[in-house]
């Protein structure tokens, strides 16, 4: 198992953008000292909900500050941004950080960071699966092109040149089975995050390793599962924190995604899981999700999370 932490620049109203900065760098080269393995900085724009808009440039900085942990992009938003680039930025940080960089991917689901960009969500899983086409080979061939729909490509040779394969470091966000699908198709690993418990989940891990077995003859990577811990001595003041800390995590998540809106159904297909979701919820009512949603992720003392993670592994879902 490896264990790495997802830098989420979250919700930082209380002092100014330079100190926050200031203490997430410091917490990023604290997490190499203290044993962590890898580092995961999102990419998120324009509000309080999550500041840092090129996790690759701020991978970039830390590389230099650090020698040993993994640089993973939690994930660069394909819609958002120019598949070359992405190439380029790509293989210049597995240059900078001698080849500790890793490929995160997603495509987004903000409504309001949509509409900054001026990129219509309907076009989300399209630009998405163009893009993702492009990197995946670019990175292992140092050439992109592409005459797609949305991105037209010449044919360019990127500088510096690719030095090893990204193979075993490509990964996708898929909390959807579309975007199971996609990663099988391919040949990327799977990031999820904890929203529900796992046996619903399950299932469309097992068809996603079923479809990669299939496509590309051999075992999927592991998943990269992303959960909110909140570890302490006393099993209460454990839960009186996550009661506060993850709920409050939810609640951003609400506003910011706005998941109970009916915007997903505007969105077409792309976004019909999320359109589902959003109807689930406003039946539901909140307080059944929060506490769902709390039971998927980690609080406790130590022993405790140290028996769920050996369990996850025991059944062959790794959490990092």
């Amino acid at each position: 198992m490896k264990i790495g932490v997802q830098l989420a620049f979250q919700q930082h109203r209380d002092y100014p953008d330079r100190e926050m900065y200031k203490h997430e760098v410091r917490l990023s080269i604290d997490a190499e000292e203290m044993g962590f393995d890898t580092l995961w900085p999102v990419e998120h724009h324009f509000f309080d909900y999550s500041m840092c808009p090129d996790n690759m440039q701020y991978l970039s900085f830390i590389a230099a500050r650090t020698h040993r942990v993994q640089l993973g992009t939690g994930a660069i938003i394909l819609p958002w941004n120019n598949p070359m680039r992405v190439v380029e930025k790509m293989v210049l940080l597995d240059h900078l950080s001698d080849g500790r960089a890793i490929l995160g991917l997603g495509r987004g689901l903000s409504k309001r960071e949509y509409r900054g960009f001026g990129v219509a969500m309907a076009e989300a899983r399209e630009r998405f699966d163009e893009a993702a086409e492009m990197i995946v080979a670019g990175l292992e061939t140092g050439v992109v092109e592409a005459d797609g729909k949305f991105y037209k490509q010449a044919r360019v040779e990127i500088r510096p040149r690719p030095f090893k394969s990204f193979k075993d470091r490509r990964y996708m966000v898929a909390m959807s089975p579309d975007s199971l699908d996609v990663a099988a198709k391919m040949g990327l690993g799977v990031m999820l995050f904890s929203q529900f418990q796992w046996e619903k989940v399950e299932p469309g891990l097992t068809a996603y390793r079923q479809q990669y077995r299939t496509a590309h003859g051999e075992d999927a990577p592991f998943p990269i599962i992303n959960d909110f811990v909140v570890c302490h001595p006393d099993k209460r003041k454990a839960e009186e924190i996550a009661r506060k800390h993850i709920v409050g995590y939810y609640w951003s998540i609400m506003e910011h995604y706005e998941l109970t809106g009916s915007h997903f159904k505007d969105a077409g297909k792309a976004y019909d899981y999320y359109a589902k979701g959003a109807e689930a919820i406003n039946a539901t009512g909140h307080d059944a999700v929060i506490e769902e949603f709390l039971d998927a992720n980690l609080w406790g003392d130590p022993d405790l999370i140290i028996e769920v993670c050996a369990a996850a592994v025991k059944s062959s879902v790794t959490s990092t």
